[in-house]
């Protein structure tokens, strides 16, 4: 994903300017960093927000010495610690990528620019964050009322991608199961 790219991501949330988006894309930067590297540590504010260019990213938290992981950001989908970004407080989560990555990057404080000097830049943030909604209340709705497999279906049909990206054992923790219980789970689905 190269700049026309970045353009296409901003376009397919708002209908900007040539001016707008010129003025947009000067505010986010591209950044390479190689996998396995923690991006944003818990107990950290995030500083930045990023939009996956090439890669995948995963959020994690660490609990009673378990990775759980919460959520994959791939390529086209805007990624980080949004929570802890808005509220200039420290997060409970960490971020690290999976893959080697080349993100586009954007700071607090050039948001914050964006909001003030380009208002339209609110209606951009607000289909992301109505879209990551939709997103974290299907998954959140399916912890509570999903079976691990009828989960791990939907994992096939929404995200088939992960399925032979995401190492096992971390797949499982995002589907809150076993990784046995998700070897079982893929075994039975072959099977079908």
């Amino acid at each position: 994903m190269h700049n026309s790219s970045l353009a296409t991501s901003i376009l397919h949330y708002t209908d900007f300017s040539d001016s707008e988006l010129k003025l947009i894309m000067e505010k986010f930067r591209l950044i390479k960093i190689r996998k396995k590297t923690n991006i944003l540590e818990a107990g950290k504010i995030a500083e930045e927000v990023y939009l996956i260019a090439k890669g995948c990213l995963r959020m994690y938290y660490e609990h009673e010495g378990n990775d759980i992981s919460a959520f994959f950001f791939t390529e086209g989908m805007f990624g980080g610690a949004y929570d802890s970004f808005i509220s200039r407080q420290a997060c409970r989560h960490a971020v690290e990528t999976l893959e080697d990555c080349e993100l586009y990057t954007i700071t607090y404080n050039d948001l914050q620019y964006l909001f003030t000097n380009l208002p339209k830049t609110n209606e951009f943030v607000r289909k992301i964050l109505e879209e990551r909604f939709v997103t974290l209340h299907k998954l959140f709705t399916a912890q509570i009322l999903d079976s691990p497999e009828e989960r791990y279906a939907n994992l096939m049909k929404e995200r088939p991608d992960l399925i032979n990206r995401i190492p096992q054992h971390q797949l499982a923790t995002f589907l809150g199961i076993t990784p046995v219980s998700l070897s079982r789970i893929r075994n039975r689905i072959v099977r079908k």
